[in-house]
């Protein structure tokens, strides 16, 4: 199945009552419906989003600002899921990342795409074999998480990280 990033926006109280007892994180994120609605899932491209919105392609690499931040970010929160633990952004992380994302277009991020780039750095999922192809898939799926970010600032939402 591979490493899958899903994205939850959530209200500050739902967020409030999480950190107080992160132990129902997991009710929340694999069994209310009701957050189904809520989730953004950009599937594996998360990695090859993060590389070209930082230009780092070590995870576990600090970058600066907001950016990196936005795909592998937050406050750690609760059990660890396989991949980590679910993460958190309050309302006001939400806002400072969307700050930064939404002035790298859709197509600037295209055309920071590179699959010889990608390939000889090793970025999931297609590792070693990026092709030009490829390049729709994180497009799309940065448009997405561009417009979840948006939504998200919009109605003073938190948001939740679970890479599984």
């Amino acid at each position: 199945m591979g490493m899958i990033a899903s994205f939850f926006r959530v209200t500050p109280k739902a967020l409030q009552g999480l950190k107080s007892n992160p132990d129902e994180a997991a009710d929340l994120i694999f069994e209310m419906e009701e957050i189904e609605e809520l989730e953004l899932d950009i599937d594996k491209s998360w990695h090859g989003i993060y590389f070209l919105l930082s230009g780092v392609a070590d995870i576990d690499q600090p970058t600066g600002g907001h950016i990196g931040r936005a795909v592998l970010g937050g406050h750690e929160l609760g059990e660890d899921y396989g991949y980590g633990p679910l993460r958190y952004f309050e309302p006001s992380e939400v806002a400072e990342i969307y700050n930064e994302l939404k002035e790298i277009s859709p197509d600037e991020l295209a055309s920071r795409f590179d699959r010889e780039t990608l390939s000889e750095h090793g970025i999931y999922p297609m590792n070693k074999k990026w092709t030009e192809e490829d390049k729709d898939y994180l497009v799309d799926n940065y448009d997405f998480l561009l417009r979840y970010y948006e939504t998200a600032v919009k109605n003073n939402e938190g948001m939740l990280l679970l890479i599984q």
